[in-house]
């Protein structure tokens, strides 16, 4: 009796917290135990040190900034190094991944955990972020500088950096945690995508009339930009007045004259992270009752029945005939349509392959001599390459726990990786078409020699990343979900081996320019990058021959790491 009472007793907090720390560091080792995980860990070590910089930086100018603006006493400039962090760490948040767990948080649900708990321990595994790790520190440096300026002002400093440190945390896990609820269906991506499309090239484009790229402006022509500057900051004013950032911009600025309208400012930024983690666990709550973010539980099964009863055979071969290019075996041509689906669901990816050329409309007709010249066109080609590389080193993460069909399906392995190479392939090239026009429209066709140069190049690069890329796919893929923001789209390894071939690549590429301008010789990087690029084109050949004894002794890694929950 006494051991069932034992046994039914309530688990302590402590020894659950424990084990899922224990549970997060074992997978963390032992993911350097597998195949690549060696190769993981020297580049953490390589990354490491980049990772350092970026929170040095807003540190220091967090710091400096906070100590001259106290010890000159206008400490009204505080309230926009609170700003200044705040807008940082939302766009760190968004444009750096957090660290990828080996395990699916939603999980934890199916043990004795209360809700409480669940709650706490969603928190802090998202402690670690780069948003949270560079927002804190710098808002703790902008503290520590303000203490040293003035040592009266250390502990309103401190007791301010640390609640708009936690009110930071919480509306970032707040807004990301509401957004992947938004973002569980296409259409919400869709539209998702289209308004941060539009919202950025806005931005961009602000940017490059108001600041005047490309051109000198005047006295007169500055003190209208302040003043519209100004004018705006003036209007925002009244309403970014009573958030958090510029309430403790205020409690520093009042603590001398009261003390008890500093405790209340105080109060209010508490009262703002209640909200954000309330809402927040309001989130998580619906998780842990079971909420499920699939698109496709979101389809009545009556319905998907009807309407796939109502679709004739007749229908759909014809339906498959008329979208599939005729010039591809059957094989290659329902591989290209899947991967064409893929793109067609991934709205993600669409932002990448437009975004490059509207950039270049933006900027091309502003860059004066260079556009005269041509070299631009070749610029323009290497940027919107950049954009599509990464994704060649990680063709199969879309394919998620599909990718087991393709060892049970009578394909080789070499014909799948053909297929998304010759959609990757076909991708570039309308790039390279639509870059092409987009030049030509923006400032003036580039002359015939930098056009065909710079197609050799692009096929060397191709090429390249398509024989490197396959290899790193199979030894090192990583699932993707177009359902969730920030997230790697390749490992860390396969992240810097991408940036190195690109910045080699892009080396060879400008220096075969420069030594032809040296030589007066506009023909020269033609048969050097064609050469180049014929080498590149054996070698994948050879890589791709290769793909399935390398998919058959990675076969359980590959299906295993594709198929965990995201």
């Amino acid at each position: 009796m006494a051991r069932v009472e034992r046994d039914s007793a309530p688990i302590p907090a402590s020894k659950q917290f424990a084990a899922v720390a224990w549970l997060r560091w074992r997978l963390f080792a032992n993911g350097f135990r597998r195949k690549g995980g060696t190769g993981e860990l020297v580049a953490r070590i390589i990354v490491f040190p980049i990772g350092t910089l970026f929170v040095v930086g807003p540190v220091a100018g967090a710091s400096v900034s906070a100590y001259f603006a106290t010890s000159t006493g206008h400490l009204d400039i505080l309230t926009g190094i609170f700003w200044g962090i705040f807008v940082l760490q939302v766009l760190v948040s968004i444009n750096i991944s957090p660290p990828g767990l080996s395990f699916d948080p939603e999980s934890l649900i199916r043990y004795p955990l209360a809700f409480p708990r669940y709650l706490t321990i969603r928190l802090f595994l998202g402690l670690l972020s780069p948003s949270t790790i560079i927002g804190t520190c710098a808002l703790l440096g902008a503290a520590a500088a303000i203490a040293f300026a003035n040592p009266s002002l250390a502990g309103i400093a401190f007791a301010v950096a640390i609640p708009l440190a936690l009110c930071n945390m919480f509306f970032v896990r707040m807004v990301f945690a509401w957004v992947d609820r938004w973002l569980s269906t296409r259409r919400a991506r869709e539209i998702f995508t289209v308004l941060i499309f539009a919202f950025s090239l806005g931005v961009q484009y602000v940017n490059a009339t108001f600041n005047g790229f490309g051109r000198h402006s005047n006295h007169a022509e500055r003190k209208a930009k302040i003043d519209s500057l100004l004018h705006v900051y003036h209007l925002i004013e009244p309403y970014a007045r009573v958030l958090p950032p510029s309430l403790a911009g205020l409690a520093i600025r009042r603590v001398h004259t009261s003390a008890a309208i500093s405790v209340a400012l105080i109060g209010g930024i508490l009262l703002f992270a209640a909200l954000f983690l309330g809402i927040f666990a309001w989130r998580m709550h619906r998780e842990y009752r079971g909420e499920s973010l699939s698109e496709a539980a979101r389809i009545p099964k009556q319905t998907a029945r009807v309407a796939h009863a109502n679709r004739s055979p007749i229908a759909i071969e014809a339906g498959s005939r008329t979208s599939r290019p005729a010039v591809l075996s059957p094989v290659l041509a329902a591989l290209f349509e899947k991967e064409w689906i893929y793109v067609r669901r991934n709205p993600a990816q669409f932002y990448g392959f437009i975004a490059p050329l509207a950039m270049l409309f933006i900027f091309a007709g502003r860059l004066g001599s260079l556009a005269k010249t041509g070299y631009i066109f070749p610029a323009a080609v290497a940027y919107s390459v950049l954009g599509l590389a990464a994704l060649a080193y990680n063709i199969l993460g879309l394919d998620a726990n599909g990718v087991q069909f393709y060892f049970m399906a009578p394909i080789p392995m070499r014909t799948v990786i053909l297929a998304k190479n010759l959609f990757s392939f076909s991708i570039t090239a309308l790039q390279l078409v639509l870059v092409y026009a987009v030049v030509s429209f923006s400032s003036q066709p580039p002359p015939l020699l930098i056009v065909i140069a710079s197609v050799c190049w692009v096929v060397l690069a191709c090429l390249v990343n398509a024989t490197v890329g396959n290899m790193r796919s199979i030894i090192a893929p990583k699932k993707m979900d177009p359902s969730k923001i920030s997230r790697k789209q390749t490992s860390q390894l396969s992240g810097l081996i991408c940036i190195g071939i690109i910045l080699a690549l892009g080396s060879v590429g400008a220096g075969t320019f420069a030594l032809s301008r040296i030589a007066s010789l506009p023909w020269l990087p033609i048969p050097i990058l064609g050469a180049l690029a014929l080498g590149a084109f054996a070698l994948y050949i050879t890589g791709l021959n290769k793909v399935d004894s390398l998919a058959l002794n990675n076969r359980e890694a590959l299906v295993e790491e594709l198929s965990k929950a995201s």
